[in-house]
């Protein structure tokens, strides 16, 4: 970005020439001292300035910075009557400094004093409206998350009910939301995210635009009134441009504190982060053509003028810094990020970094440290820091760097695209439903990426793996409760799986994800090429990250649970199914003591919705064995569930078990989502839907949200997005 200006009257002396007169020389010359102690006490008594600030100016100004001598020990002992002739070469007495020169100088400098201001306290706004507002959303959800009395208060609340089918739920128009816009170019944030962008989008608009003010004739610095407005335009959206790129760099960090206090997903902040980054950018741009444009003011060189000023370093740091920009916000499009995930990441962090280092070069070496534009970088250094740093934390405290690297076995599902990942960390501790965890695979040959997965379940050290299926009373001090919970395990769907209880020797994490191009392809072709369809090797993990209680503060209070999932997005949604069932048996063992987010939940629907019936019957065997009172619907869309499972000798991959008896029937053919959020609400009873599949599925799901809302029903959406 080019935030010079001219870069000529800047430099200027803030004093009146003086030749190559010695601030010693001055600070013992008698004329020269009674002159500027008589100017500054009369001319800052007139613009109502303390004794106090007149001393310092007298110090800074008269005397180079020395403590003597003094405003009050040199003002004359009468005021002079002889004006200075505004080419005055000498000063031999006490004189009145010339009207004409004063004004010019003191309007200057008063106007460039009044622009600087407002770009501070504009910027200023921006930057505490914004993260204030985030904050503020999130100190009410904290004090509502902690309450679950509250929070039943609220679900009851006609008001809460009003905003959350006008705004909070709905799409902003029609039903797309995590489903792509035609072609890939983006998706349509929610209304209540929508509202907040725009107005965010409004005030940079307006605060790029507004209090603008020329000083002329008799300026000492711009020749025309068309330079002077340049130049405050240009350092106007140029410090905005600054602010919102720090904004975007906090937005952007898996670490950002606002995480933490808000409970809002990583989603929300991504799309916010870019839209401050496409700000900033279209800031950075008006304040380059800006510059360029002031060039070719009335007085001015025109082309060659700006060509010999766009040859030195800070300006041309500055036009590498904008170019870069661009080039940032260009790549993140969404077809590329879908297409080229991972040379995005890539291309992106080093454009990112070229951009601050190219900024910094641009405003220190021309202005230094005197109008504190570089206080927005040491913001964003800060900001990327302490996001680098938590990372390196997080890996320190799950992993063990000191004697054996931590070890994952990584296996492929049979006749699907599907691989399961088991990482085994130094521990668990932290790990929830609704969570993901960033994984590292050193032996890809690419040490410094990380790759984000849902976890599926989790295992602490010595703790039970696969729980006993045996029927077991419930019992929380709720009779209903115990109640819905015998009708659930009585129901002819819900699924349960005979096996024995088994020990885990360690720690473990498990993950289920879909191949695709890149570290996936590749974990695929390696554990394929392996004769057992199984490949050990070191994985470094980097989480637990989301999973925020205050993001499933919904739970607390809810008496039915639906999970309606498509596709891989079955990860998601078996942390709560886990959640439920330990809930489930502390309740049974500590009664109305029980702790578990889910633990006045009484009924809990498990809707699943894949292409595959492999990966089905894979999470049937391995993921809810041992899971009672969980009702589970499936639907195969893919391959018909009578499919065949591929021998052994296809591509190494061993062949599925038999299902159990006991496992419910697969539905051919899609979901109804509609049907399966109706059979579940009922009058009385709040209803709680977590959402996680594909963007078509998901945007299907809240509408029907929405209509149960409008009909004042009970009815919460917990959506588990990554349109990332």
């Amino acid at each position: 970005m080019d935030m010079s200006g001219s870069g000529d009257g800047m430099d200027m002396d803030m004093d009146m020439p003086m030749g190559m007169t010695s601030d010693e020389c001055r600070a013992t010359n008698l004329p020269w001292l009674q002159t500027m102690a008589h100017c500054i006490q009369s001319r800052c008594d007139a613009d109502g300035y303390p004794f106090e600030k007149q001393a310092q100016c007298f110090s800074k100004h008269a005397v180079a910075g020395a403590s003597e001598p003094t405003l009050q020990a040199n003002l004359p002992p009468a005021a002079p009557t002889v004006e200075l002739s505004a080419n005055a070469m000498w000063l031999n007495a006490a004189s009145l400094v010339n009207s004409d020169s004063y004004h010019s100088i003191h309007g200057t400098l008063g106007e460039f004093a009044r622009e600087e201001y407002l770009h501070t306290k504009y910027s200023v706004i921006i930057c505490l409206l914004t993260i204030g507002t985030v904050l503020a959303c999130g100190l009410f959800n904290q004090i509502t998350g902690r309450f679950s009395s509250l929070q039943k208060w609220l679900q009851r609340s006609k008001l809460r009910a009003k905003l959350r089918q006008s705004l909070l739920l709905p799409a902003l128009m029609g039903s797309r939301h995590l489903e792509p816009l035609p072609g890939k170019v983006g998706y349509v944030p929610n209304r209540a995210l929508s509202l907040f962008i725009t107005v965010f989008v409004v005030l940079n608009v307006v605060f790029s635009a507004v209090s603008f003010r020329t000083f002329q004739p008799g300026n000492i610095y711009w020749l025309s009134a068309g330079f002077e407005l340049c130049e405050y335009v240009g350092n106007r959206t140029g410090t905005l441009s600054l602010v919102n790129v720090s904004v975007a760099v906090l937005f952007a960090g898996r670490n950002n504190l606002l995480l933490a206090v808000t409970g809002w997903s990583q989603t929300t902040f991504l799309t916010f982060h870019r839209w401050a980054a496409r700000v900033a950018t279209v800031q950075a741009v008006v304040h380059s053509i800006i510059y360029t444009q002031a060039y070719f003011e009335p007085g001015y060189g025109g082309a060659q003028e700006y060509a010999s000023k766009a040859a030195e370093p800070y300006f041309y740091w500055g036009i590498i810094a904008t170019i870069a920009m661009c080039l940032a916000v260009g790549f993140a499009v969404l077809p590329f990020r879908i297409r080229f995930y991972e040379a995005f990441l890539m291309t992106h962090i080093a454009l990112v970094i070229l951009t601050l280092a190219a900024t910094w070069y641009h405003l220190v070496p021309h202005f230094g440290f005197d109008y504190g534009y570089q206080v927005w970088l040491y913001i964003a250094f800060a900001f990327w820091g302490a996001d680098r740093l938590a990372r390196i934390a997080r890996l320190l405290y799950y992993n063990s760097f000191l004697g054996s690297a931590p070890r994952a076995v990584v296996e492929a599902i049979p006749n699907c695209n599907i691989l399961q990942i088991t990482v085994f960390p130094r521990t668990t501790a932290g790990f929830g439903p609704g969570q993901h965890s960033f994984l590292y695979f050193p032996g890809l040959g690419k040490f410094w990426e990380s790759h984000p997965f849902s976890v599926a379940g989790w295992t602490s050290e010595k703790s039970p793996a696969v729980d006993s299926p045996g029927t077991k009373s419930v019992s929380n001090g709720n009779e209903e409760t115990a109640t819905r919970r015998g009708e659930a395990k009585r129901a002819p769907n819900v699924f349960t799986n005979p096996r024995e209880t088994q020990t885990a020797k360690r720690a473990s994490i498990r993950f289920l994800t879909r191949v695709h191009a890149g570290a996936t392809a590749t974990l695929q072709r390696r554990v394929l090429s392996s004769s057992a369809s199984r490949l050990e090797m070191t994985v470094y993990n980097e989480g637990p990250y989301a999973g925020h209680p205050v993001a499933h503060q919904a739970l607390l209070a809810t008496d039915t649970v639906v999970c309606v999932i498509g596709g891989i997005g079955i990860t998601n949604a078996l942390g709560f199914v886990q959640a439920y069932h330990h809930t489930s048996e502390e309740g049974e063992v500590h009664g109305k003591g029980s702790r578990g987010i889910m633990r006045q939940t009484s009924r809990f629907i498990l809707a699943w919705s894949a292409r595959e019936l492999p990966l089905i019957e894979h999470v049937q065997q391995h993921f809810l064995h041992g899971v009672e009172g969980v009702e589970c619907l499936f639907w195969c869309t893919g391959a018909s569930a009578s499919t065949t499972p591929a021998s052994p000798k296809d591509e190494g991959v061993a062949a599925l078990e038999p299902a159990p008896a006991t496992a419910p029937a697969i539905q051919e053919g899609r979901m109804d989502t509609g049907k399966v959020i109706r059979s579940a609400v009922e009058d009385g009873r709040h209803t709680t839907v977590i959402s996680c599949g594909p963007g078509a599925m998901t945007d299907e799901v809240r509408v029907h949200v929405v209509a149960c809302v409008k009909e004042g029903l009970r009815i919460d959406l917990i959506e588990e997005a990554y349109a990332w």
